[in-house]
């Protein structure tokens, strides 16, 4: 029995670290051509080709290693596949290290995934919000409907009633993967929730850090943690009450602008794009407040997520919005600099900051603008 015992205490490390992998088993017994599997990971938020197999007799099969779960996906493609040619048959899930199978008939697409904790989590909060996001699309379809000369089927008063009954609906949504969050502070699914849906393009640091510091010490300490903290720092750069960030960018002539050369007048910090049809059609708003405020002690920068190239749409937009005031990009779209400094991946946004550099109000638009600017300025 010693003997045996030896061996056995010798082959402990090897079992560990096969624990420690991710096997994908695929099966499609009914697919009726040759075809190849590819694993496709999300790597630094694009998708990356990360294996390939051909499948044989319908089933394949993938190992390898992550550092913790993350979203993949299995695209099945033809042995005749054209290349350019849209995937058709994909299946989307969370990889971790754990044995996983995909079960489907003869496509991918519908396959069912077992094996993976992170998965059946997430497709759990999903089903939660499934019915709510649902309505979301159906009045978004219902009311964003135009005519062949591109006038809107409904109504501005309709549109508005449907915008409002939107914004209810992500409320909703929100509540609910707050929840799940709250829910799951033990598991990455409740983390990636946390950090993905209740870290949205608009969260208030102050009333959702707290919730952070609830989940478990390895989360917090894990790659996706670590992502988690340093996005709420972001946000806390473009919350209310913070003292604003000091930034350089060119403006719209070239030269550099400094944000802190405005100490002691209200400032408007506005985000926007050239491309963006709703920051145009807020630019109106933003129009009306500035010729009504420009000689009390107040002033616009917009800083703008144009592309690169895109210096003369750019400046177009400016001339034919009629915005008279500062203009700064670095004209690298979404990676523009400011923007990423704020943790701003929507526009529409906006801050605005005091005479002494605090931020006392964001995301202040519509027609009412002029008025909700008011209450700040005198």
């Amino acid at each position: 029995m010693k003997k045996l015992l030896i061996p056995i205490i010798m082959l402990l490390p090897f079992v560990v670290a096969a624990q420690k992998n991710y096997s994908i088993t695929g099966n499609i017994p009914a697919l009726k051509e040759p075809a190849k599997a590819y694993l496709v990971t999300l790597q630094a938020d694009k998708w990356k080709e990360t294996d390939s197999i051909e499948i044989k007799n319908g089933k394949f099969e993938f190992t390898g290693h992550v550092n913790e779960p993350q979203p993949a996906l299995i695209a099945v493609k033809p042995l005749r596949f054209r290349p350019g040619a849209t995937l058709g048959d994909t299946k989307d899930f969370f990889l971790e290290n754990a044995a996983i199978t995909l079960d489907g008939t003869d496509s991918i697409k519908n396959a069912k995934v077992s094996g993976s904790v992170a998965d059946r989590e997430n497709s759990e909060r999903e089903a939660l919000i499934g019915k709510v996001t649902a309505k979301i699309m159906m009045l978004q379809r219902e009311y964003g409907k135009k005519a062949t000369d591109g006038t809107y089927l409904k109504s501005v008063s309709e549109r508005k009633m449907a915008a409002d009954s939107i914004q209810k609906l992500v409320a909703q949504n929100r509540a609910i993967n707050m929840k799940f969050a709250e829910d799951h502070l033990n598991s990455f699914a409740g983390l990636y929730a946390y950090n993905m849906y209740v870290l949205d393009n608009k969260f208030e640091a102050a009333k959702v850090e707290p919730l952070f510091h609830r989940f478990s010490p390895e989360l917090k300490s894990s790659p996706l943690g670590k992502r988690t903290v340093e996005k709420i720092e972001i946000g806390k750069r473009r919350q209310t009450g913070s003292k604003v960030t000091d930034f350089i960018q060119n403006d719209i002539n070239g030269k550099p602008f400094k944000l802190s050369s405005l100490k002691g007048k209200y400032v408007f910090v506005d985000f926007w794009a050239s491309w963006c049809l709703p920051c145009r059609a807020e630019n109106p708003n933003v129009v009306k407040a500035y010729t009504a405020l420009k000689d009390k002690n107040f002033e616009i920068v917009s800083v703008s997520l144009d592309y690169p190239g895109g210096q003369k749409v750019w400046e177009e937009a400016v001339k034919n919005d009629g915005m008279p005031w500062i203009h700064v990009s670095d004209l690298k779209g979404w990676k523009n600099e400011v923007a990423m400094m704020y943790g701003i991946n929507s526009v529409p946004q906006n801050v605005l900051v005091n005479p002494q550099g605090v931020i006392v109000a964001k995301n202040l638009r519509g027609e009412n603008l002029l008025d909700q600017l008011k209450k700040f300025i005198n």
